[in-house]
């Protein structure tokens, strides 16, 4: 619910940005700022943590990590991208270490041309754990692999017509073999668009 309030808030700040900014965008040219082409873009990542309370009760809690994404704006208004997002210790006890990778196809939807471009964001995955037992007795699994479902929405606030800021906010559901790692992932970091 935390998360949502602030993804609409995010969202709300946007778009009363983007009217701010559209006289410039006219007389500089919105065209000055992507709508086509490949990009990468590298972020730090907070992941609150959305598990069952029997995993909290087990050491569960929120943890950081990373992601890095390329992917190719097809046009003004979509684009698709490869996303890996690595977070560590969401288990950071004396028995186990566990971490969640995983690797999503997204298409990301932007509303707006411009400097400030707001996106909703779709995607499929594969999610894994990666377990390390420091203790033969923990009752904590092996690592598994399953898929997982993320939606969400963030902002490219551009400075230039090729270096962006990215703030985002995504919901990631897992299933099967890694059900209950569901998360929220807070990100911001830097994007290069060629």
């Amino acid at each position: 619910m935390r998360a949502l309030r602030i993804l609409l808030l995010g969202l709300l700040l946007t778009s009363i940005g983007s009217t701010a900014v559209a006289q410039d965008d006219d007389e500089g040219g919105a065209s000055d700022f992507p709508s086509s082409g490949l990009y990468v873009s590298f972020s730090g990542v907070r992941a609150i943590e959305g598990w069952p309370s029997t995993n909290r009760d087990a050491g569960a809690e929120n943890a950081f990590g990373f992601n890095l994404r390329v992917g190719t704006r097809t046009s003004q208004w979509v684009s698709l991208e490869l996303a890996l997002e690595v977070i560590d210790d969401f288990f950071p006890n004396d028995k186990t270490d566990v971490g969640v990778i995983s690797v999503f196809a997204n298409t990301r939807v932007y509303p707006l041309p411009g400097r400030i471009q707001p996106y909703a964001l779709g995607g499929l995955g594969i999610v894994a754990t990666a377990v390390k037992q420091r203790d033969p007795g923990s009752s904590f699994g092996s690592s598994n692999a399953d898929w997982g479902f993320r939606l969400g929405a963030g902002v490219d606030l551009y400075y230039t017509a090729h270096i962006a800021v990215s703030l985002e906010v995504t919901q990631l559901w897992t299933v099967g073999d890694v059900k209950d790692l569901d998360h929220v992932s807070l990100g911001i970091g830097f994007l290069y668009h060629f």
